[in-house]
């Protein structure tokens, strides 16, 4: 079932708005970019989780083929099938709610490159399963790595330094505002490494793997169902009850603003 969602859902053809926007990404990700981004300092706002997730309502991924909807509306979506199936899992509905309020970087000014999009690790070779993988030809760092690179053998996913955008930030704000939220590092890590398909699906990067990162990628590939499939939810409505739904559990694992 999980294939066939990923078959459906993930078609990238050629001379589209997306291939053009990947193109970008692969040319520009690089280890170095990635590093100056792991060092910004958070603080250029002080805002609530409800109001960062308001901040999507006019937010469209030019990089999903699948969504033509804005990026609040979906987070929606995909807390509610969710909520369908674990209504009692209240952190994995959170997940659902705010997996892609990263996004919000564009506000700040980043280029979509730098926001949305795939993720894949910079610092080593480049696997074939990263989507239009011929584009990755245009990274300066493109064959100067080994399968290893600058890493260790079994380091663990958690180790490693993926491009950057929405997940990266989203996962960095959440570390260093641990003590305003009650989110834990298994819901963390579920956000970070959502986007990081040549890891899960494509079955790359297991030179890096411990043993502790197939619990990692059994959470992510259970959540995505949730976030691929409410993509065909072309029926559902958003209504009042369930906008205060999420905002009183946002205000129970949220209760303080975070630094941005």
């Amino acid at each position: 079932m999980k294939m066939r969602v990923v078959k459906e859902l993930r078609i990238y053809k050629e001379d589209t708005p997306q291939y053009f926007f990947y193109k970008e990404q692969h040319e520009k990700q690089t280890l170095d970019f990635v590093n100056t981004k792991q060092n910004i300092k958070l603080g250029r706002e002080i805002l609530t989780m409800q109001a960062a997730l308001s901040m999507l309502d006019n937010f469209v991924d030019p990089s999903d083929p699948d969504v033509s909807c804005p990026n609040s509306f979906h987070a929606y979506q995909t807390a509610e099938r969710i909520r369908k199936q674990f209504p009692s899992d209240y952190p994995l509905q959170i997940c659902g709610l705010i997996h892609d309020i990263g996004k919000i970087l564009f506000s700040f000014g980043e280029p979509n490159w730098a926001v949305v999009g795939d993720t894949f690790a910079v610092g080593c070779a480049f696997p074939e399963s990263i989507v239009y993988f011929d584009t990755m030809k245009g990274n300066p760092d493109y064959g100067k790595f080994d399968s290893f690179g600058i890493y260790q053998p079994m380091c663990g996913v958690e180790m490693l330094k993926l491009s950057f955008g929405h997940d990266e930030y989203l996962y960095k704000v959440l570390q260093e505002n641990q003590s305003s939220h009650k989110l834990s590092k298994k819901y963390q890590n579920i956000i970070r490494f959502h986007s990081f398909y040549p890891w899960h699906t494509g079955g790359d990067y297991q030179q890096f793997e411990r043993e502790s990162d197939a619990d990692i990628k059994e959470d992510v590939l259970l959540f995505n169902q949730f976030d691929l499939y409410s993509k065909q939810d072309g029926d559902f409505v958003l209504t009042d009850e369930i906008k205060q739904y999420y905002d009183e559990l946002l205000q129970e694992y949220f209760p303080e603003p975070l630094k941005w």
